[in-house]
């Protein structure tokens, strides 16, 4: 490409960035060794990021080409069909238009493959590949929205979702500002599992409330946490973060309980179950009282703590030791196992995204949705 070609696609960049974007960590969970990129739509010009200049080295990907990126003595080196064609410390992928997108896979350690729109840096953070993805913040949601939503759901439900995930990202801007991006595309921030599907009714709900977001009286942004299923009753925040947020309190949710993912069953050991309980906690197994409140365990409403606090036991951990869905179970003693009755999935703070889909099932508007879950916030742009 010559250097008229390169100044129209700086001109590009310049038009680009001038919209509200926001940085995304990808892969955030691997240490990502090797990394395999395709441009799944439209062009792409790859650079150096401390020389985009038009004398810089620059090089425009195409489709039909398959580049990889290793690390080698703290470089980024780029590879094509085995020949390198650009190494520094941090490269990065300006798209031409908006609807370009790149398809990911993880070679080393390996992984399925995953496709973004949007802009890219790939830089060296604790010896290992880094990938951040440089995106509209609107065209982001419609990702997050696919991905936590998933397809065929309402679109006031759509819509809701929209506008926590909007709010929630504008509110956590600063949560991976040690790894230079703000947020992760994990369920540790919110799913970012892919690019927008192009289903247009997630298209549409984003469309529709773009720049709305949720608000305190205080004008500070609500603190806009969800989860998939409450089982029946929200959970108060102090009972998995241990601390009170203002807005958030538990409450009865009739609309979640007939759905997907409102009861589950798990059987454990009970010798694995009474030995995390003395190990952890010096549970009194040998007391007799224990060992009969030990055969039973019910909430007729969710609780902090297993059996009685005295024993300090929180739920929390015996849902993060035994990867149980929720806090929210009944436990009783079969035999030599330990029967876990459980209610919904997920932390249970917030908005029940399952009840949320029946309420828009049902009718109810997407504002009537987020007054139901977070009363008292403000709905504003």
């Amino acid at each position: 490409m010559n250097k008229l070609g390169f100044l129209t696609f700086l001109v590009w960049f310049c038009v680009s960035m001038n919209a509200q974007t926001i940085r995304i960590g990808l892969f955030t969970g691997s240490k990502i060794k090797e990394l395999q990129l395709q441009v799944g739509q439209g062009t792409y010009l790859l650079q150096n990021k401390d020389d985009q200049t038009s004398n810089g080295a620059f090089k425009i990907l195409f489709p039909s080409e398959t580049y990889q990126f290793k690390v080698y003595n703290g470089l980024v080196q780029v590879y094509l069909r085995g020949q390198l064609q650009l190494q520094a410390a941090s490269i990065v992928l300006t798209q031409k238009q908006q609807e370009d997108f790149c398809n990911w896979t993880l070679l080393s350690p390996a992984s399925k493959m995953r496709s973004y729109e949007g802009d890219f840096e790939i830089g060296i953070y604790k010896g290992e590949l880094r990938l951040i993805n440089v995106i509209d913040i609107e065209t982001y949601l419609e990702g997050v929205v696919s991905s936590e939503g998933g397809s065929g759901q309402r679109l006031p439900y759509y819509e809701a979702q929209a506008v926590i995930s909007r709010t929630y990202a504008l509110n956590n801007l600063n949560r991976h500002q040690n790894e230079n991006y703000a947020l992760c595309e994990r369920v540790h921030c919110q799913a970012y599992l892919n690019k927008r599907t192009g289903t247009a009714t997630i298209d549409t709900a984003v469309q529709h409330t773009k720049g709305l977001v949720l608000l305190t009286e205080e004008a500070k942004y609500y603190p806009t946490f969800f989860h998939a299923n409450c089982g029946g009753q929200t959970c108060e925040p102090q009972y998995i973060w241990n601390e009170e947020i203002k807005g958030l309190q538990s409450f009865q949710d009739t609309f979640c309980i007939h759905t997907k993912q409102a009861q589950w069953v798990k059987s454990i050991p009970l010798e694995q179950w009474t030995n995390f309980l003395v190990e952890k906690y010096n549970f009194p197994v040998q007391d007799s009282m224990s060992s009969a409140l030990l055969q039973s365990f019910h909430q007729t409403q969710r609780m902090a703590f297993y059996l009685h606090p005295v024993y300090g036991i929180p739920l929390r951990d015996l849902r993060d030791q035994f990867k149980l869905k929720s806090t929210y179970f009944d436990a009783v003693v079969v035999g030599q196992e330990m029967m876990l009755y459980g209610k919904g999935f997920g932390h249970g703070v917030g908005l029940c995204q399952e009840g949320a889909m029946q309420m828009a099932k049902k009718g109810y508007a997407f504002d009537q949705i987020l007054r139901y879950y977070y009363p008292g916030a403000i709905l504003t742009k």
